[in-house]
């Protein structure tokens, strides 16, 4: 099964089904490292920001990024 056939599938699934997919999703999201240039990605995100409310939830998802969800 292809990814489009699986969006497809999700797609068309009853409310309360895609609730339990939307939720199983942002659990897998929680828990999973981010690649280098993911990280990178966030990091140079930092460097741009200018307002510190910003820099400090980039900060946050890095380490949460490179360290997992404690």
């Amino acid at each position: 099964m292809t990814a489009a056939e699986i969006i497809h599938e999700i797609d068309s699934l009853p409310p309360a089904e895609l609730a339990v997919v939307v939720r199983h999703t942002k659990e897998l999201d929680k828990h999973r490292q981010l690649s280098g240039e993911e990280i990178g990605v966030l990091a140079q995100q930092m460097v741009d920001a200018t307002d510190p409310a910003e820099v400090e939830r980039l900060k946050a998802e890095i380490t949460r990024g490179f360290y997992g969800d404690r």
